[in-house]
């Protein structure tokens, strides 16, 4: 007699606004050949899974992540890249390597890309299944669960790329949320002379004072940003605006607060549509640039996070279980973003 063993998993499920769910999911089926099953270790809450819980933009049913790291435990028979045992870390985008956008070298742009944990199942799971191209080695020496912000920091090198070299620049970053802070701390190895950075959240500006004592901290709620960029700047502007915020009236105000020819690199995505002064953008000859993905930086990112120099790990503030991640990680963070990176602890260090 046939005995089917059917083996479960515990997951957190997408399933709508303000839906998610802790479930005992099957395992993954065997990988195809081009294919990788990772064990995760961590995997960190990203600013667009609290979007998602508000909007309803992620497909139901998917398991949610797409900031994560841990180990191979089974590969297709044509996986070349990683072998058993390697540690490493997952892309949130799959591009399909052959679309015009793939083929000139912006796979950010794919056309028929697949999103991990947004799309198709991701890490806040035991298991997760990749195609290979997703999968990157994590180098010796770096811990899983600082290179668990890969991810987040490849996509902040992307838009540092798009923007030129920050070198000697002055810089506003908006938004002190996980992304403005490792914005921070990438800026400023990258040569920025200048950094100010913007929140509404005291804690979240006091993060981001401890982890780059250089940098300018401006709360808009107590004080008034234009008139503090004035004084630091002289009254030139900033040269260059990174705006992590996803706020539409930040995002406003960004044009009052860049200098004649300056750019705008909007990183943070919006729910709601932004009014855009192209009065002073013309008048100023402003830049403004949009900001997604960061495959092609993922490998730049485990580079930079291998380097001790930079305090990387201090932004994960907080590493849940996964049984507390839906009450104490995403829906605290909802009612109150005042954290850096939250993590969640499925393998651990394994």
């Amino acid at each position: 007699m046939l005995v089917m063993i059917i083996f479960y998993m515990k997951a957190l499920v997408f399933h709508g606004i303000n839906q998610i769910d802790l479930e005992d999911r099957d395992e993954p089926d065997d990988p195809k050949e081009t294919e990788v099953i990772v064990r995760t270790a961590y995997c960190g809450i990203c600013g667009s899974d609290l979007t998602a819980l508000r909007t309803g933009n992620y497909v139901p049913n998917t398991v949610i992540g797409h900031e994560c790291s841990g180990r191979v435990v089974r590969v297709g028979n044509k996986v070349t890249k990683v072998r058993l045992g390697d540690r490493v870390v997952c892309s949130s985008i799959v591009p399909c390597g052959s679309c015009s956008y793939c083929l000139n070298g912006r796979p950010e742009l794919c056309e028929n890309a697949m999103m991990i944990g947004i799309s198709v199942d991701g890490g806040m799971a035991d298991l997760v299944k990749v195609p290979e191209k997703a999968i990157f080695t994590i180098p010796e020496g770096l811990d899983l669960l600082t290179a668990s912000l890969a991810e987040p920091l490849a996509i902040v090198l992307h838009s540092i790329n798009i923007a030129s070299s920050p070198l000697g620049k002055t810089v506003l970053v908006q938004g002190a949320g996980p992304i403005g802070l490792l914005e921070e701390l990438a800026l400023n190895h990258a040569g920025a002379s200048k950094i100010m950075i913007t929140d509404i959240s005291s804690r979240r500006l006091s993060l981001a004072k401890d982890l780059l004592p250089s940098v300018d901290i401006v709360n808009p709620i107590s004080d008034n940003v234009f008139s503090y960029i004035e004084r630091i700047t002289n009254g030139n502007g900033v040269d260059l605006i990174f705006d992590t915020t996803g706020s539409s009236k930040a995002i406003e105000s960004d044009f009052t607060l860049v200098k004649r020819g300056g750019k705008i690199i909007i990183v943070g995505i919006p729910e709601e549509i932004s009014g855009a002064d192209f009065f002073t953008t013309v008048l100023n000859e402003i830049s403004i640039y949009g900001s997604y993905e960061g495959y092609n930086e993922m490998p730049t990112a485990l580079t930079l996070l291998s380097n001790p120099e930079i305090p990387w790990r201090k932004i994960i503030t907080s590493v849940l279980t996964i049984d507390s991640a839906v009450r104490d990680g995403f829906m605290k963070l909802l009612r109150e973003p005042a954290e850096g990176k939250v993590s969640v602890s499925l393998g651990g260090d394994i």
